[in-house]
């Protein structure tokens, strides 16, 4: 197994959103341990399960099983397999930024063999880190293109049922990735029918939160939610059309993928907490290129 260079994460583009603080109640190994440019980077294993943190304090953002890497374990990670839903039929084409451990496009991609996959991870080394501590083999349908999503996002001219974006951390946003301008960018990079996803680190009470919110409103004709319980994480979906999704469609739709997919977790656990976030009204500004003061947004609550 080649060793990670103490460069490791050292891009300004970090992909992964932490979940919960981790349980450290037995014997920890070590994998690697260093500084990148904006984070302390971990990976550990402990009672059969491998951790990437970039802050111990506020938990993991990556976690995979040693005795079985398909087993998902993250409940946002679980969410986002509901995303699918909104299509009418499967994705033939899907673009994931960032990489993390792989866990989601490691699933993805034997969820929806026949499907396209694309993934976009600016560091290098967060491909090898997966390769060599979390297992991510990528499979034949998937392609990775080491560059800035919204970077890769204007050279190419393909468009996807599926955009998913994973790039919010607990600690920095990378604010290029949250503005009208790119959502419109990435509007441009859905097929008619598609739709985009953001796994968002809560509380879903800060104005970052709701700014992003109101910034989807205002590109997009939906907008949705789906609360990744027990988490606080969120998942904000959006149509390039108008196309109306009800709590019932989507219940009704995840009961069908449970059956088609296996999983051994249920897809209504989540589909359960579905929000229709269409026409809600929030006092806050739209997010652009010029406005996007994300890290103060956060440290801020919305006034009731």
């Amino acid at each position: 197994m080649r060793r990670i260079s103490p460069r490791f994460f050292s891009a300004c583009f970090l992909i992964i959103i932490p979940w919960s603080a981790v349980a450290w109640t037995g014997e920890e190994i070590v994998l690697y341990e260093g500084d990148s440019l904006y984070h302390h980077i971990r990976v550990s294993e402990q009672d059969g399960y491998r951790y990437l943190s970039f802050n111990r304090a506020r938990g993991s953002q990556s976690k995979v099983s040693v005795s079985d890497p398909f087993d998902i374990q993250f409940p946002y990670t679980k969410a986002a397999f509901v995303v699918p839903a909104f299509l009418e039929g499967k994705p033939s084409k899907i673009l994931l930024i960032g990489l993390g451990g792989g866990s989601i496009p490691r699933v993805m991609a034997k969820c929806y063999p026949d499907a396209d996959i694309d993934i976009v991870e600016i560091d290098e080394d967060v491909i090898t880190a997966a390769k060599d501590y979390f297992f991510f083999e990528p499979a034949p349908n998937m392609n990775i293109s080491v560059m800035d999503g919204r970077r890769f996002l204007r050279s190419t001219r393909e468009k996807y049922d599926i955009i998913f974006l994973d790039a919010y951390d607990d600690m920095s946003i990378p604010f290029h990735l949250t503005t009208r301008e790119f959502f419109e960018l990435v509007k441009d990079r859905l097929k008619k029918t598609g739709v985009v996803a953001s796994n968002i680190w809560g509380p879903n009470t800060d104005k970052f939160f709701l700014s992003e919110v109101r910034t989807y409103q205002d590109v997009f004709p939906n907008v949705y939610m789906i609360d990744a319980v027990p988490s606080n994480n969120y998942i904000l979906i959006a149509c390039s059309q108008k196309t109306v999704i009800s709590k019932t469609i989507l219940q009704e739709r995840t009961t069908s993928l449970q059956e088609d997919l296996g999983f051994d977790f249920p897809l209504s656990t989540y589909a359960d907490t579905f929000r229709d976030l269409t026409g809600a009204d929030f006092d806050v500004r739209v997010l652009i290129d010029d406005y996007a003061p994300v890290e103060v947004l956060r440290s801020k609550k919305a006034s009731k």
